[in-house]
């Protein structure tokens, strides 16, 4: 329908999406439902509501993070679960495509995040797109006044999801109340304006 046209920096990242898209989406739900929540403990002592109304966003945060970790392993491709060590790479930039731009169609001009998943969504991709700045790991370029974003390091960008997540489990974990408000307020609530009607503005063209 012409989204991955209009959203996408280059043929090679839609190609990544034809060629992968549709197994690594399906497997990194998976891994997110089946091991990303199964997985992990709650320090003895500590109550699994020590966090609060950032308990639920907290929680995806963890599964996504698992999934998105755990899908770029070699035991993914030896067990047959993906074709090759390159098939990864398509969740990756869907993903960070999807935190960072694409999911705000769903939102209102004006509103601000309040669902537990997409909380998650731009918290992981929000978090990672500013730590990979000094080396350029990932980055947003502008091209005809339309904002892309371009993953350099698929493997480093790898590595963030992992430091994240140990952040997150560290928070669940020990029902770190404040360390879970400033991060998710922090990364997950608010909307660039200017991005969310860029955003709107180019869906709408696609009728």
């Amino acid at each position: 329908n012409g989204f991955n046209e209009e959203f996408m920096w280059s043929n090679d990242e839609c190609e990544l999406s034809t060629k992968y898209g549709f197994i690594t989406d399906k497997l990194h739900t998976d891994l997110h439902e089946c091991v990303g929540h199964g997985s992990g403990k709650i320090l003895d002592g500590i109550s699994p509501e020590a966090l609060k109304a950032y308990g639920a966003t907290i929680e995806e945060t963890r599964a996504d993070l698992f999934g998105l970790y755990f899908i770029a392993d070699h035991k993914m491709v030896e067990l047959g679960l993906l074709p090759d060590t390159e098939a990864y790479k398509a969740e990756y930039y869907r993903f960070m495509l999807n935190g960072l731009l694409t999911q705000l169609v769903r939102i209102k001009l004006g509103d601000v995040l309040e669902e537990s998943h997409m909380r998650n969504r731009q918290l992981i991709a929000s978090w990672v797109f500013e730590q990979g700045q000094k080396e350029r790991i990932i980055e947003k370029i502008t091209k005809n006044n339309k904002t892309y974003i371009v993953i350099h390091n698929y493997s480093s960008l790898r590595q963030l999801f992992g430091k994240l997540l140990a952040k997150v489990q560290r928070i669940k974990s020990e029902g770190d109340y404040f360390a879970a408000k400033q991060l998710i307020e922090t990364y997950a609530v608010q909307i660039d304006a200017n991005i969310h009607k860029e955003v709107l503005d180019r869906y709408a063209s696609l009728d």
